[in-house]
This record gives structure tokens, C-alpha cells and sequence, in this order.
């Protein structure tokens, strides 16, 4: 049995739906899950096997067999929107309003939008799923809530992806 982590960008620019009980062939761009420790943590990254990728010209490793299990990794985080305001032209005068050409005052300052999002320490877990859909990523939607707003919620992190690996053929001489 073979381990695989799938990220969840790289599978909605090219992957390919599948499901449990399905063959599948991922190219390989590393057998050594140490990058995913900030990400699983220690205990779950010691479970991973390779780090499939859809990125690179040519693959020196594959994974190839049946799925035999999905499961999606989620976290809890907390995202927090903030507004602040900047002046552009601060800089470009020494005290009152910057007059531009045709009467036009630049003055105002500009209401800016931003947010942070924090992990919840302790909160990875695995989810058992039939497979990876068609569209397997989440599209940033404009913001529903009021700036100095906190919601905390799960965020999909990935995929661990359970494959039964088929022995290669044999080579004919």
C-alpha cells in the first residue's frame, strides 16, 4: 500500500476525477513527505509515502494501481477581515491637499480591505470520501462579512490518497 498527498491546487489545474476501486498513474516529484510536516504535522506526515505533482517536465517516479481508499484532510482556521486606510499621497505633501491639475483635489483617503487567516493547532483531520471530484478546489468568493469580522471555519488542506500499487510488466527481451 502506497500513500499519496495531493494538493488541492495542483489537482484542479490538471487532475482528473477519480474514485475508490479506480486506476489511477500520478507522477512522483518526491518520496520524502518532510515538506508536509508545517502542513500535517509530524504524526500524519509520517504516513505519507510520495508527493504526487502534475508540474514537472518529466516524472523520474510513479505511483500506478487502485485506489483503495480517499481521505480529505481539513483543518480549522480562523480568518479575520480588517479595514484600514492609506494615503497614497502622503508623501507628496508637507501638510494640507495635493491639488492635481483640472481642480481636482487628492486628498481622500483610500479604504483598503484585507484578512489573515491562523491555523488552529490540533484541529487536522481526516475525512473518509469516495473519490476526488471535477471541481476538487475552492474559488475565493468576495467577502459576505463586515470588516473587523472573524469567522472561524474548516479549509481543505489536501489529500491522502490510498493506492494499491500494481507490480510493472515484465520486460520482453
Amino acid at each position: 500500500m502506497t500513500r499519496v498527498w495531493l494538493t488541492p491546487w495542483e489537482w484542479a489545474c490538471c487532475g482528473d476525477p477519480f474514485e475508490i476501486g479506480d486506476e489511477v498513474d500520478f507522477g512522483i516529484r518526491s518520496r520524502d513527505p518532510e515538506v508536509l510536516v508545517d502542513e500535517l504535522g509530524v504524526e500524519l506526515t509520517g504516513t505519507v509515502d510520495a508527493l504526487e505533482s502534475h508540474h514537472e517536465e518529466e516524472y523520474a517516479d510513479r505511483v500506478r494501481g487502485r485506489v483503495v481508499a480517499v481521505h480529505e484532510v481539513s483543518r480549522e482556521v480562523v480568518e479575520r477581515r480588517f479595514e484600514y486606510f492609506v494615503d497614497p499621497f502622503a508623501r507628496a505633501r508637507p501638510s494640507g491637499r495635493l491639488q492635481l491639475p483640472d481642480g481636482v483635489s487628492a486628498g481622500a483617503r483610500l479604504s483598503r480591505q484585507g484578512s489573515s487567516i491562523e491555523r488552529v493547532p490540533g484541529s487536522t483531520r481526516l475525512s473518509s470520501v469516495g473519490g476526488i471530484p471535477v471541481a476538487a478546489v475552492e474559488h475565493h468568493r468576495p467577502p459576505t462579512r463586515p470588516a473587523d469580522a472573524e469567522e472561524r471555519r474548516r479549509q481543505r488542506v489536501g489529500w491522502l490518497v490510498d493506492v494499491e500499487e500494481t507490480p510493472p510488466a515484465p520486460r520482453i527481451a
